[in-house]
């Protein structure tokens, strides 16, 4: 024997236990923390989705009503708790004439859409009063447009449009058989083919509902 120390064996299993444990433990640690993570993250994501699910919606699925004011139809159909958007076509009725002139008269096609968010649902409901038929105030922003050419009748204006936007605060009343009301104003804008102006639009509606009202 020279006296020398013996050499280490490289494959050892005491080394080999050692770098194991060395690699493992801490990729073991990582797992446990991105596992938890995970876990935390979809506990987060459940619940929002619960409480997504569990929220109130106050306003209707989808009303379809009918004008008398204005002749037309519209659909305002619930895109969340307090939302809706409202979609209406409607005629406008002009009748031009008087002594020594020629009577005549045009009905004028025209479509309106307005996105409502509905404010004091809450307050009525804590005042017992009924919130059917998306009964309530809100603010919107509504948009008109009506053409200048008749589809009956021969007065034409000399616009080939008229267009009317405005923000709008406005109440709408539904009752039980049906009927409604509403009323909505606020400062706009007025533009056709040869002008520009502004103001106050006042918009007046009149009639029934007649499908969708649930609550």
């Amino acid at each position: 024997m020279d006296g020398s120390l013996p050499k280490e064996n490289p494959e050892s299993p005491l080394l080999i236990d050692l770098v194991w444990y060395l690699i493992y433990i801490p990729h073991k640690i990582q797992s446990i923390y991105i596992l938890k993570k995970t876990i935390f993250l979809s506990a987060i994501l459940l619940s929002a989705f619960y409480l997504n699910a569990q929220s109130v919606k106050y306003v209707e699925d989808g009303l379809f009503k009918v004008n008398a004011l204005a002749p037309g139809i519209s659909y305002e159909l619930g895109v969340a708790d307090k939302t809706t958007l409202n979609l209406e076509a409607f005629l406008g009725f002009v009748l031009n004439g008087g002594t020594e002139r020629e009577t005549r008269f045009g009905l004028y096609p025209g479509v309106e859409a307005d996105v409502r968010q509905y404010i004091n649902f809450n307050r009525r409901l804590n005042k017992g009063k009924n919130i059917s038929g998306n009964s309530g105030n809100y603010i919107a922003f509504l948009n008109q447009l009506q053409l200048g050419t008749p589809i009956i009748g021969d007065l034409e204006y000399a616009p080939d449009y008229f267009y009317n936007g405005a923000l709008v605060y406005g109440i709408q009343r539904t009752y039980r058989k049906g009927f409604y009301w509403g009323l909505a104003f606020g400062p706009g804008i007025f533009v056709d083919d040869f002008y520009k102006d502004a103001g106050i639009l006042i918009d007046v509606r009149l009639g029934w509902v007649v499908a969708g009202r649930k609550k």
